[in-house]
């Protein structure tokens, strides 16, 4: 399965626990406008995926990751939260990081068991990943859209002073 249907949601608070948002950075492609357009129709949204977005998506990656990481290099990221909007895609950014394959584990398993849900997909990444998350561990999420562009956050987790014991969603795998 490649495409499906899911949704997600993040409450943002002051609280410590969870992920910390530290930056975040648009990386915009130049000259790639059509490689994924989104038309709004009357029965919903009419998408187009070229099949040269996963090239488009490594060549602008490599060129950003100081931008991206904000000086940390690839390897000191232990948690890599990447939108798995297909194999090609994520193939695409482990080789513009220069990622041993465990590091996008998360996202594989994601697209494994759900497929691409359009822009819940990498928040269902982001939970995987926080259940295990050490405290202070660094991350990176990403994801891509229209224009073509790729949205990238830095994080880190931060875990209540009782030890790594995570929330879980009780619906994280039922719906």
């Amino acid at each position: 399965m490649l495409f499906a249907d899911g949704c997600a949601a993040a409450l943002v608070t002051a609280e410590p626990d969870g992920a910390a948002l530290d930056s975040f950075h648009a990386v915009v492609v130049p000259d790639t406008p059509d490689l994924i357009t989104w038309h709004i129709r009357n029965s919903g949204f009419d998408m187009t995926l070229s099949g040269a977005v996963p090239a488009a998506i490594e060549d602008a990656l490599r060129n950003g990751t100081g931008i991206v990481l904000k000086g940390l290099p690839p390897d000191a990221v232990d948690l890599w939260a990447v939108h798995p909007g297909g194999r090609t895609v994520l193939d695409a950014v482990e080789r513009a990081f220069e990622l041993a394959p465990p590091a996008l584990a998360a996202s594989r398993e994601v697209l494994r068991r759900y497929g691409n849900m359009s822009s819940a997909t990498v928040m269902f990444v982001l939970e995987r990943l926080m259940r295990e998350a050490r405290h202070g561990a660094h991350g990176c999420a990403m994801s891509f859209g229209p224009g073509m562009v790729a949205e990238t956050m830095r994080f880190h987790a931060v875990t209540p002073a009782a030890g790594p014991a995570r929330h879980e969603s009780e619906y994280a795998e039922t719906i």
